[in-house]
């Protein structure tokens, strides 16, 4: 392999791995703008495009994710998913136009096989050590995706598998057959209905190609025959089977959650249907829509990838993806037609890995991995190489534009474009956790600060989340320190407190109105109310908070600092009152369970209780965990113990009934 194909291969490798990176998706737009940089330079240089058949539907889809990002009222979370999504079109395109993508097919695909193989022995020790939940979620979180994850290797790997057995050299068939195994028991180790249901869908046209290929149905059968004893090993021996779950769906609690999301979702797609909310907007639209009896999930999917496209990319997107779906199967017959081959079987297998994750995302949220998307486009690309004659089409070398004028008007699209990914990296890190990026400045230039980096990025970059954070919370703390200062002039105090509330009054329109931003303006609009004029302040606070409750009518933080307002204003049986009501059409346990501990805290006034603040900090904990994206496991009978302590404290105060 010459250097220039083993730094695809690695940069492709790089790429994948970037989709794994829970601390967000801007890496991956980088390295997919340099991927778009080199595609282009290969075209513009051969002057010829080849185009497939889904290329044209390919370049649409990319057009309309930008269109949706680019007007989405809350710009940078929809950027920062743009990648996400972008994954499969840009990889599909560019790798189908690669010259030498057939030669990196070879090695990667022996990566990937061995990568599934790490990466399902990952998921089966996790059920055997019962980590976490006790199902196989390998790096992921969720079950399900892992599941498809496994639908999107395993197929690959029953082809290598079959076109290995079929050779003289044992020792290799016998290496791929257990790794077919071993994968195998990871699929079924997830318990994943969706999973599994899909694959077994599936699994006859694999069949159907193989028995094409081989002609011989002894051949054929050994591939069931592993499926079902890695079924055998992982329900008996793991104890892990989707037998265990039930069957009669319209009695299952998530399947009913389900239904209720789908249905709030069209309505929410209806109300958006052009362009949608945004990109990575569903969390925070969602509660506007959601129903009060759909309360058992963290509504931060749809568990439909469709729906939830069209919710934040109008139905367009949702027609788009499906479109996709479409040119797949139509890809999948004429395959099929070839099969007796070793490239028609090659091209079934990929489709039908491509396919699995399209039709698992009909009840799970499959699309928003960076990596499905990334391997899907690949995938799709190597297929149509094998048994697509491309269409030939001339591109202009713009040989009349002098080369430096193209350099420097290329040079500075791809700076707008690289923008926003580039001052996000910076943000993550310089801003967040140990600041590692900040620390390596400083040894150069020790002067520089969170906030001159915080405020260099949002001067350019207004939108950037992450540095807009910083910089509220740089200007609460230089709030704090400067209210109670004596020194300072009540003109100046006045006029920080109202900087302070325009900066936090543009996050808020900036992120979908996010209520826990509201609520933390709120607070401080009644904690320095004497500074801006108290009738001014708790206004503007009731203002704020209504806005947080019509954006999520469920924020049991809005409902409390409402309380707080109120007791402010010298009404606290409405207080009280008000956290009552709000309890009995709460979501969930945890925020019955803060409400009340907020009813006791007003109950008790002026006396405080310092087990209330312990308590309240606990159940704060399992919020912020679960919004990282890991799985919060909760310590036995958690909220039974938390119960019982609220119960102790009642018992102490006389007014409560």
């Amino acid at each position: 392999m010459t250097l220039t194909r083993l730094i695809s291969l690695l940069f492709i490798l790089g790429l994948i791995l970037s989709g794994f990176w829970y601390i967000g998706s801007a890496l991956t737009g980088v390295l997919l703008l340099v991927a778009v940089v080199a595609g282009c330079r290969l075209v513009f240089t051969r002057c010829t495009w080849h185009d497939y058949a889904l290329s044209k539907m390919m370049l649409v889809y990319i057009f309309w994710l930008f269109i949706v990002a680019l007007t989405s009222p809350v710009p940078n979370t929809s950027m920062m998913v743009l990648p996400v999504l972008a994954g499969l079109p840009v990889i599909y395109l560019i790798a189908s136009n690669s010259l030498i993508f057939n030669e990196i097919w070879k090695k990667l695909s022996v990566i990937l096989f061995i990568t599934a193989v790490g990466l399902a022995s990952w998921g089966i020790w996790q059920v055997i050590d019962h980590v976490g939940y006790g199902h196989a979620v390998g790096p992921l979180v969720d079950r399900n995706a892992f599941a498809a994850l496994m639908n999107l290797l395993w197929f690959p790997a029953a082809y290598l598998f079959l076109t290995h057995k079929l050779t003289a050299n044992r020792w290799i068939s016998l290496l791929l057959g257990s790794g077919l195994f071993i994968i195998s028991v990871a699929l079924f180790a997830t318990a994943s209905r969706g999973g599994i249901g899909t694959w077994l869908i599936l699994l006859p046209i694999m069949l159907w190609a193989c028995y094409k290929y081989s002609q011989s149905k002894l051949q054929v059968a050994i591939i069931p025959l592993i499926a079902m004893v890695a079924y055998l090993c992982s329900a008996l021996l793991l104890h892990s089977s989707v037998g265990d779950r039930t069957l009669e769906l319209a009695q299952d609690a998530s399947i009913t959650a389900r239904l209720m999301m789908w249905q709030s979702t069209i309505k929410m797609a209806l109300a958006h249907p052009l362009s949608g909310t945004g990109w990575g907007t569903f969390a925070g639209y969602y509660p506007a829509y959601r129903s009060p009896l759909e309360n058992t999930t963290s509504g931060v999917s749809a568990h439909n990838d469709y729906l939830q496209l069209a919710a934040e990319g109008g139905i367009p997107a949702m027609l788009l993806q499906l479109g996709v779906m479409l040119g797949i199967l139509f890809q999948l017959k004429r395959s099929l037609k070839n099969a007796s081959g070793t490239v028609g079987l090659e091209s079934t297998a990929l489709l039908l890995g491509v396919l699995a994750i399209f039709i698992h995302a009909g009840v799970n949220f499959i699309f928003c991995f960076a990596f499905m998307n990334i391997l899907a486009g690949l995938y799709l690309a190597r297929a149509a190489q094998l048994v697509e004659l491309p269409h030939i089409i001339k591109i202009s070398s713009f040989e009349q534009i002098r080369p430096p004028v193209k350099r420097l008007l290329a040079g500075f699209i791809l700076l707008l474009v690289t923008m926003p990914f580039a001052l996000h990296l910076i943000s993550q890190a310089c801003l967040t956790g140990s600041q590692p990026g900040l620390k390596a400045i400083n040894l150069i230039t020790p002067k520089v600060t969170s906030y001159r980096v915080a405020n260099f990025i949002t001067t350019i970059y207004p939108q950037e989340y992450i540095a807009q954070q910083a910089m509220l919370q740089i200007a609460e703390q230089y709030l704090a320190d400067n209210i109670g200062n004596n020194a300072a002039t009540d003109d100046f105090k006045h006029q920080l407190l109202n900087e302070t509330i325009e900066r936090f009054d543009s996050v808020r329109a900036r992120s979908a109105n996010n209520p826990n931003i509201g609520v933390r303006e709120a607070k401080m609009l009644i904690t320095y109310r004497d500074t801006l004029g108290s009738n001014t302040a708790l206004a503007k606070a009731h203002q704020v908070l209504a806005a947080n409750l019509k954006a999520d009518p469920y924020h049991a933080n809005s409902m409390i600092m409402l309380a707080r307002l109120q007791v402010a204003e010298g009404r606290k049986t409405e207080a009280i009152q008000t956290l009552q009501q709000s309890a009995q059409h709460i979501l969930t346990r945890r925020d019955q369970q803060l409400l009340f501990v907020e009813t006791l805290r007003q109950l008790a006034a002026p006396k405080i209780i310092t087990e209330l603040d312990n308590i309240e900090k606990q159940l704060a904990l399992v919020r912020s965990d679960s919004e990282t994206g890991k799985p919060h496991i909760l310590a036995a009978n958690f909220y039974e113990d938390i119960d019982v302590r609220l119960n102790a404290i009642a018992a102490q105060i006389p007014k409560v009934q």
